[in-house]
């Protein structure tokens, strides 16, 4: 159990973070001003303070520095309220672990603080060992993720042996399969733990601002560049940036980053002097980055600075037998963020979360969740509490038993999903027919990508023929 310190001068955002955070059962302390704050941190030990930069007595940076004075100091987030890179800078510069920019996604927070506190406690390195990994992960939770199917259990290893080596990984797997969360339990895990985390969503920038962002600019550089501003690669020196999306980065961005990659240094915009620094990258995607380079969209060099060592995140169609476990989870945190008592997932709604497709992965099934719980007054999750969208989809496109294809014959009024999913089969035989068993070409003729086309194939019980 860890002890943390919540500090804001609303109290309202100090109980929204202590409703996330109270599931995993820590132990929460709050304080709504900045000096008080800095009074209990001097006077005790705390695993982690979460503060608030601006306060009517002070700043974040106060509970900052203390935190820092200590003999064996919290690991401190920074929440900052206009996404601001200077205060971000600032923070790390200071020894932040993490920062956050207001308005935040308490499940995001929760899962931050889940990736920091992993960390801590460790030898001289950060590093834990082994055994300590492989009994979290019995327990079905590892440095935030959740899941304790075989497919899990082999990214758990593999993420043990990557954090040790300082090199570059690159993260796939398909949207909402929690590349970010791997990204973290690497950082956490590796001897680099004690230095900044940066994550930056190359698809969420145009050209021009992620280019300030990750190198920074010098004044004049551009119109409204009115100041010097560090970029975020600078900024997390010593630790690991994590480059989510990278797929979206254009060209001239890539051609930056490789020539980064290679000199160890950054040179900011509109500045002829280079600066250096030790940075681990990260980076994530879920495209086809070898079809983005034939397509000329990717930089062929980049892309093998990269690759050095990959990581494939398994969709949670390949690993349903993790569902239950995530379903409970989402369940009781987003209860402890409604202020209620967590209900339990009855027996039917099991039985479809298992054999629904998730072509939005975990994320989708969060959302599904959070949904169903937010409409469930008793003490259950029941069928009617589901979304009525994911009940839809789930009519049209779950596996059919064999009885069902004999029911759907010419001249008879069918069931609507029975005759989607007979259709469905039908398609999938003859795209593997036509394309020799080939899956990437079957793929591509049916219009959607191979990890799809698995999943298809396996609950039409189609795989063995491919």
């Amino acid at each position: 159990m860890s002890r943390i310190l919540i500090v804001d001068d609303e109290p309202g955002i100090s109980q929204l973070i202590a409703y996330a955070l109270a599931p995993a059962g820590h132990e929460l302390e709050t304080a709504d001003r900045a000096n008080p704050a800095v009074d209990r941190i001097r006077g005790a030990d705390y695993d982690l303070v979460i503060t608030d930069v601006m306060m009517p007595d002070g700043d974040g940076f106060d509970v900052l520095a203390a935190a820092r004075a200590r003999p064996d100091p919290p690991d401190v987030i920074i929440i900052t309220g206009f996404g601001s890179v200077e205060s971000a800078v600032r923070a790390m510069k200071h020894g932040a672990a993490e920062y956050v920019t207001k308005p935040f996604d308490v499940a995001r927070l929760a899962e931050t603080v889940a990736g920091i506190l992993a960390g801590r406690g460790e030898d001289a390195e950060r590093t834990p060992s082994a055994p300590a990994a492989k009994a979290a992960a019995a327990e079905g939770d590892f440095a935030g993720m959740i899941g304790r199917s075989e497919p899990m259990h082999d990214l758990y290893a593999r993420i043990e042996q990557v954090a040790r080596a300082d090199t570059t990984v690159l993260i796939c797997g398909e949207s909402g399969s929690g590349k970010e969360l791997v990204a973290r339990a690497i950082h956490a895990r590796s001897g680099r733990s004690a230095g900044p985390f940066v994550a930056v969503d190359c698809g969420a920038l145009t050209e021009t601002l992620l280019e300030g962002e990750l190198f920074g600019h010098v004044r004049g550089a551009f119109t409204g560049a009115v100041d010097d501003r560090t970029g975020l690669l600078e900024a997390a020196d010593g630790g690991t940036v994590f480059l989510d999306e990278i797929g979206e980065m254009t060209p001239r961005v890539q051609q930056r980053l490789l020539r980064t990659i290679q000199e160890r240094a950054v040179r900011p915009v509109g500045s002829t002097e280079e600066r250096q620094v030790d940075v681990r990258i990260l980076s994530a995607t879920n495209r086809d980055l070898e079809d983005l380079i034939e397509r000329d969209l990717f930089r062929r060099e980049l892309y093998y600075r990269l690759n050095v060592v990959r990581l494939a995140i398994p969709p949670l169609g390949d690993r349903l037998d993790d569902v239950p476990l995530l379903a409970q989870h989402f369940a009781e945190r987003t209860a402890a963020r409604l202020g209620r008592r967590a209900p339990a997932i009855g027996r039917t709604v099991l039985e479809i979360l298992r054999k629904a497709e998730w072509p939005g992965n975990v994320r989708q099934l969060e959302n599904v969740v959070e949904c169903a719980v937010t409409f469930a007054e008793g003490d259950e999750v029941r069928p009617e509490h589901l979304p009525p969208d994911f009940v839809e989809s789930f009519a049209l496109s779950g596996a059919p038993a064999r009885d069902d294809l004999s029911a759907v014959k010419p001249g008879r009024v069918t069931p609507l999903g029975a005759a989607v999913r007979y259709l469905e089969r039908q398609m999938l035989s003859k795209a593997l027919d036509a394309s020799d068993g080939n899956k990437e070409k079957a793929a591509n003729m049916l219009g959607i990508d191979r990890a799809t086309l698995y999943r298809k194939l396996k609950a039409h019980g189609l795989a063995k023929n491919a």
